[in-house]
């Protein structure tokens, strides 16, 4: 009789022992998932501001924003962005009024967890201060 309840332990000690392990990797499955979406956040952040800031270094932003040349914008932001960012980019005046009259994007569709960047722009040769929201996101 003693035999039949050892038996019993072990099988309820082995099943508590299995619920534990799978429970530990429930719980850390999240927490790996939220850290590399943090880093896929930051990672954006740096691509889509140095970006801008390679586009103002010697005031071409400004000459295409001041021209309103929105294609050639575009075809910069495909230019300069990696492959799989999708972006969406508005220019606003210093009323925060819309100026660009065409949509500026690429890359496809901006998936949840979408980035925006707002870039203060100083036109050189007007003087003229403008808005930039650049929205990124990764492609799935």
């Amino acid at each position: 009789m003693l035999r039949n309840r050892d038996g019993q332990v072990r099988v309820l000690e082995a099943f508590l022992a299995s619920t534990l392990v799978f429970s530990a990797l429930l719980v850390t499955v999240p927490i790996r998932t939220a850290v590399e979406n943090s880093r896929d956040r930051e990672t954006l952040y740096v691509i889509g501001l140095n970006m801008l800031i390679e586009l103002d270094r010697e005031g071409e932003l400004g000459n295409l924003v001041a021209k309103n040349d929105w294609s050639t914008l575009s075809k910069r932001l495909s230019t300069l962005l990696p492959l799989g960012v999708a972006y969406n980019l508005t220019v606003y005046n210093e009323d925060m009024g819309i100026v660009n009259n065409s949509p500026i994007s690429g890359g496809g569709t901006l998936v949840n967890n979408v980035l925006s960047i707002q870039y203060l722009l100083a036109e050189r040769i007007s003087c003229q201060f403008y808005v930039i929201r650049l929205q990124l996101s990764w492609m799935k």
